[in-house]
């Protein structure tokens, strides 16, 4: 398998045109992509993505040296399902209410079936009786196909910002 690396994900990207998609359907993926993280439903969250769909999260040095290495890495939506059930299931952390604000959610490329879009992001998490913080911060580069109708992402990635996740990554960014 060839490792999938952002285009030019730290650099400006000019717009294309919307094409076959709508903008409004393609805001609203993005609207149910956060919400559904942010209500905890991801088997919900899930269907947001096509059976084949890369879900990587990534630093954006690693971005910038072309690096491959991403700190969280699906090459399908079999490996998200395995990675829900850890959340749902397996894993014990501390409860966290996160809030995901996505914007500036732009078409940087265009073919006969596939969307590419950037967004920017900010995910705040608050622990229990603890100050909310800023979690993470950076950029989406994705890819968006309609199946039957219905946008899906084929490929999303998360780009944050700062070298390092300053707590454990437990809610997909």
């Amino acid at each position: 398998m060839t490792a999938v690396v952002p285009v030019a994900a730290a650099g400006f990207r000019p717009r294309v045109g919307w094409g076959q998609f709508e903008a409004a359907a393609v805001a609203a993926l993005y609207d149910d992509y956060a919400a559904l993280l942010d209500a905890g439903e991801y088997r919900e969250w899930l269907e947001l993505f096509v059976a084949e769909a890369t879900y990587m999260v990534v630093s954006r040095e690693n971005v910038e040296r072309g690096l491959p290495l991403a700190t969280i890495r699906c090459d399908s939506r079999a490996m998200l399902t395995d990675r829900v059930d850890a959340i749902i299931g397996t894993q014990f952390f501390d409860r966290r209410i996160t809030r995901h604000m996505i914007t500036a959610v732009r078409p940087v490329s265009l073919d006969a079936v596939t969307l590419g879009t950037t967004a920017n992001f900010v995910c705040v998490e608050t622990l229990v009786d603890e100050h909310s913080m800023i979690h993470s911060a950076g950029s989406y580069d994705d890819c968006i196909v309609a199946v039957e109708g219905i946008l899906r992402f084929s490929s999303k990635i998360a780009i944050y910002d700062a070298p390092l996740v300053p707590t454990s990554l437990i809610v997909p960014l």
